[in-house]
Formats: structure tokens, C-alpha cells, sequence
């Protein structure tokens, strides 16, 4: 009696080539899947991080600004809206380079605390300064607050916003004549008590060390200063807003 025999054999060479190359294609097609994803969500909160840190600056300046002149009912600050002169180094002033403008609002504080929280007394008379300054390779919005009771510094400057690379500032002066007006940097502003309004840009970026775009040369101008031309993997963006000086403007009808 004979029985029939099968056999089983393995897979050809070109077979297995073909296998292994048809798996080492959807392997890689995965990884770009992954990848792509990966970029795209760095992107994103990239760009959200930029957008919070810009909103989140220009609140704080705005906020802070706007209560330059406030004065309480046994409070008088003289008409004083900006710190220019015995200040030591918080004066308001226009500077050359990227990190930009410092700006000194001067007000008594309702709370009797400055910008960074230090606590003031009643009766005194402060400027919270605002300038750009970087740490560890991370720029940042910084405020300090400034006596003019004791012509010193209160406590030293806190970082209130990271990604803040730079702090441009132009002032709103009022013409009598036509009632025209026009805005300037702060070394073309003749008369302080004409300064009815303040337009602020800043450049942000995610608040990190290091970016998550592509490395390239990008190009900036915030009002009347730049352009300046960073080449990094940073992503930025300028976002800039006009705040009114309600004190100055309430206190003299004639504006």
C-alpha cells in the first residue's frame, strides 16, 4: 500500500525580500504619521503659547498704565503720570535695541502694593516700571516697583510675562492748535502733561529656550522701531494696543 506524500517548502528569497520591504514601508508610513502628528501639535501650542503670552502682556500693561496719574482723595501726585527724571535707572525712556523701551507709570497705589505685590505705604507716591528682560536665554516682561518718597527701588523686578523679547512704546502728545495730535518715543515728548494717550507693541514668542519652528531668518518692526532680524527656530508674533490715561484726561477738561 503507498501513501501519498506532501511537501511543505519555505519561502522563496524574492518572497521574503518582498515581505520584508512591504512591512518596512508601512513601518516608515506610521513613523511620518507620527511624526507629522507630533509636529503639528508642537505647532499649535507653540502658536497658542504665543498668543496667550501676547494677551497676557498687553492685560498687564494695559491694566497698569492706564493708572498712571491715579491719586486717592488725600493723595496728591501732582499731575505726575510718567517717572523722567530723578529716578535713578527706572525713568521712562526710548532705547536703541531689540529688548526696547522701559516705562515708569507713576500713581498712588489704592491697594498700597506695587506690581510686585511689595507693600507700599498710604500716603506713598510710586512708579511701577515696566522693561524686557532675559534670564537663562528666556526673555520675559519684567515690573519693578519705584518710591518717590525715598527715590528707591521697592523690593526687586519680577518677571510677569515669559516669551517678551521686546517693549516698544510710542506717546499720544496734544496740539492746542487744531486739535491735532501725534505720537512719538519718549526722547521727542517735550511736555509731559501733554501726553493724553500710550501705544504699546511687543514681540512674543512661546516663552521657551529653544523654539519648535523651522530655522530661519524672520523680520520684525514694532512702530517706530526695527527691523530687527532674528535667525532661530523661533515662532513669534507682535501684538500692540492704545491705552487711554483717563486720569490725565478726566483731571484736565480742556483734553
Amino acid at each position: 500500500m503507498s501513501a501519498d506524500r506532501t511537501r511543505q517548502y519555505g519561502l522563496s528569497m524574492v518572497e521574503l525580500l518582498v515581505a520584508m520591504a512591504l512591512g518596512l514601508l508601512l513601518t516608515v508610513g506610521a513613523l511620518q504619521m507620527m511624526l507629522a502628528s507630533q509636529q503639528l501639535y508642537d505647532t499649535t501650542d507653540s502658536q497658542s503659547r504665543i498668543q496667550e503670552n501676547g494677551r497676557f502682556a498687553l492685560d498687564f500693561l494695559s491694566r497698569e498704565i492706564s493708572k498712571a496719574s491715579y491719586q486717592t482723595n488725600d493723595v496728591d501726585v501732582e499731575n505726575r503720570t510718567f517717572l523722567t527724571e530723578i529716578c535713578a535707572d527706572a525713568c521712562t525712556e526710548d532705547t536703541t535695541g531689540l529688548a526696547g523701551d522701559q516705562i515708569a507709570a507713576v500713581f498712588n497705589p489704592e491697594n498700597d502694593r506695587d506690581c510686585a505685590d511689595n507693600t507700599v505705604g498710604p500716603d506713598d507716591i510710586i512708579a511701577n516700571v515696566f522693561y524686557v528682560d532675559t534670564v537663562d536665554g528666556i526673555s520675559a516682561l519684567n515690573c519693578r516697583g519705584f518710591n518717590l518718597e525715598s527715590n528707591s527701588w521697592i523690593g526687586v523686578g519680577q518677571p510677569l510675562v515669559d516669551g517678551v523679547e521686546s517693549l516698544q512704546i510710542l506717546y499720544r502728545v496734544e496740539f492746542p492748535v487744531g486739535d491735532s495730535f501725534s505720537y512719538v518715543s519718549a526722547d521727542d515728548v517735550t511736555d509731559w502733561a501733554d501726553v493724553t494717550a500710550v501705544r504699546v507693541a511687543v514681540l512674543v514668542n512661546n516663552g521657551q529656550e529653544i523654539g519648535s519652528g523651522n530655522l530661519e531668518t524672520r523680520t520684525f518692526t514694532l512702530l517706530d522701531a526695527g527691523p530687527f532680524s532674528l535667525t532661530d527656530k523661533h515662532e513669534r508674533q507682535v501684538y500692540s494696543t492704545t491705552i487711554t490715561l483717563n486720569n490725565v484726561i478726566y483731571a484736565d477738561p480742556g483734553k
